[in-house]
């Protein structure tokens, strides 16, 4: 290499520096300056310099996004009761030190009110585990049990080997459920307990010491949700056989396990909050629970188990005197009150309208019919009182029935079959479905099941827009339930261009959909047409059963 700066050919070679690093081939570098980069010293040196300065801002853009995304999610609970139920799932990403929030949100305000869920965020805090293992906790916590008695029976059989630390054997689906369900964890836990007590006290482990097995090291084989021990086969083997022949190690799986499941299955302390954004003029600081607040322009209301306003007094305040110091370094006492009332309030509606927050509510949506159990969906094109087609799906029972005018079909992935009945002639046929057409049908009964435009956010085109629809445009509106649309343009095959918006009546408490209208236009100037209406749903597996038995299934 030469260590000779020409300063005019290092000038020359600045502005392709980018390109050096990331070009997709080497035509986008004239022959002349790619040669002087590979031997210049000064040039290589600032061809690392820029890498590493790109490698530092995605890693702040990955983080800030993270932030944003998380503090939309606590900002969803506005003027919603949160309760211990409600902040579980936030426990694991408010211990994860890069994501301190600082700013009261209706999430941390009922930490402050609630000595329960305070002292749970600090036992999660204590294990100090990694970003990923956070992560899974996190999802954990935010998923419900399933009431699946076969899934229960399959992981039952598994319970020894999970216990034994043979986890290759296991699928991650049913390593999934042991740690979701309630009876299966007991079930674990007595089998861990058994093989600890029959192990002698004296074996001799000199491969691991003890003393040097932390819970991030164990959090894996006591909480395998999520881990993929197929990928890991080999990892970390000699670490998995000691602690499967140490009773010492064996009794801070069980202790790491009552911590870990204790937290979620908690139940609630009584403590409900309610976060309000309050744009009139602040209050000054005084006496009560709100003093805490005093310099930013929200309302907390707490109550008790019976709904009536509570003090809450003594509860745990971390949160508050983080604020408390931000507050005083950014001098926001000397702001005229209703100037920090409009700060606060800006801050908040640019998070709910930006385009990336605007993507929050129907993130909110999908996750809520990712989650649901069961949904009956009425299409209509013409006549609004009679459905063109209807379809039940229960993901508890593994059943689609579908009605279009006399067809019915049934779909029944347990069996593997499927029944058709004409309800003119009473004419039915069974047939055995194959794996394609049963992977095809389970299929369509994951994800939005149809009433989102696309499969998932990501898949939504560059330039849709999430938008809240005010109560006087958006038609009759049913009482708990908040109206949005989405809007996006399409190209279609024939080169057009298709205006779409899906307008959806949306549940304020479940965050599921109960009326879907789609509307298009063929231009600018046109106004929007009504293609279709679909009126949702969601009856339990009882209903579900009685439908297929009215069908004559």
């Amino acid at each position: 290499m030469i260590s000779v700066n020409s300063n005019s050919t290092c000038e020359q070679a600045r502005v392709y520096y980018y390109e050096y690093l990331y070009g997709e081939s080497g035509e986008s570098v004239p022959l002349k300056i790619l040669a002087h980069i590979n031997q210049c010293d000064t040039c290589l040196a600032e061809v690392d310099r820029l890498k590493s300065i790109l490698a530092e801002g995605k890693r702040a853009a990955r983080g800030a996004s993270t932030m944003t995304n998380n503090l939309r999610l606590h900002f969803a609970y506005t003027n919603a009761f949160v309760s211990c139920d409600t902040v579980k799932p936030f426990l694991a990403s408010l211990a994860v030190p890069a994501l301190q929030i600082h700013v009261p949100t209706p999430i941390t305000v009922h930490l402050d009110k609630c000595r329960q869920c305070a002292r749970d965020l600090e036992l999660i805090r204590q294990l100090d585990l990694t970003n990923r293992q956070m992560f899974r906790l996190g999802q954990l916590f935010a998923e419900e049990p399933s009431a699946d008695i076969t899934v229960c029976q399959k992981a039952r059989s598994v319970i020894g080997s999970v216990a034994a630390m043979d986890f290759e054997s296991v699928s991650a689906e049913t390593l999934r459920h042991i740690c979701v369900c309630p009876k299966c964890r007991q079930r674990l836990h007595k089998e861990r307990k058994s093989i600890g007590g029959s192990l002698p006290s004296d074996t001799e482990r000199p491969s691991i010491r003890c003393d040097a097995v932390s819970a991030t090291d164990i959090f894996d084989y006591v909480v395998p949700y999520g881990v993929d021990f197929g990928k890991d086969a080999g990892l970390r083997k000699s670490l998995r056989s000691h602690l499967a022949n140490c009773p010492a190690c064996l009794d801070r799986m069980q202790s790491l396990h009552d911590t870990v499941y204790g937290v979620l299955e908690r139940r609630e302390s009584g403590i409900v909050t309610c976060f309000k954004v309050e744009e009139a003029e602040v209050e000054s600081a005084a006496s009560g629970s709100e003093s805490m607040y005093a310099d930013f322009p929200i309302k907390v209301r707490v109550f008790d188990r019976s709904g009536r306003v509570a003090a809450a007094a003594g509860a745990h305040t971390h949160f508050t005197q983080v604020l408390k110091q931000k507050a005083a370094a950014l001098h926001l006492s000397r702001l005229l009150k209703p100037a920090a009332a409009a700060i606060f309030v800006a801050g908040i509606l640019f998070l709910f309208r930006g385009p990336a927050a605007q993507a929050m509510g129907l993130a909110e949506v999908y996750k809520a019919l990712e989650r649901m159990k069961n949904v009956y969906i009425a299409t209509f094109y013409q006549d609004e009182s009679n459905p063109t087609q209807q379809i039940w799906i229960s993901r508890t029972l593994n059943v689609k029935l579908f009605k279009a005018g006399t067809q019915c079909v049934l779909w029944d992935l347990q069996k593997e079959s499927a029944k058709s009945r004409d309800l003119s002639t009473d004419l039915m046929e069974t047939k055995r479905l194959s794996k394609d057409i049963v992977a095809s049908v389970e299929q369509t009964m994951k994800g939005p099941v149809e009433l989102l435009p696309f499969n998932n956010v990501d898949e939504a085109p560059q330039g849709a827009e999430w938008q809240a629809v005010p109560a006087e445009d958006a038609g009759t509106v049913t009482a708990g339930t908040e109206v949005y649309d989405l809007v996006w343009l399409e190209k279609r095959p024939d080169g057009s261009t298709v205006h779409n918006k899906w307008r959806g009546y949306i549940d304020s408490q479940t965050k599921l959909p109960r009326r879907i209208e789609r509307w298009e236009r063929r231009s600018e100037e046109a106004k929007y047409e009504l293609v279709s209406i679909r009126k949702v749903g969601y009856p339990s597996g009882a209903e579900i059963e009685a439908a297929i038995k009215e069908k004559g299934f």
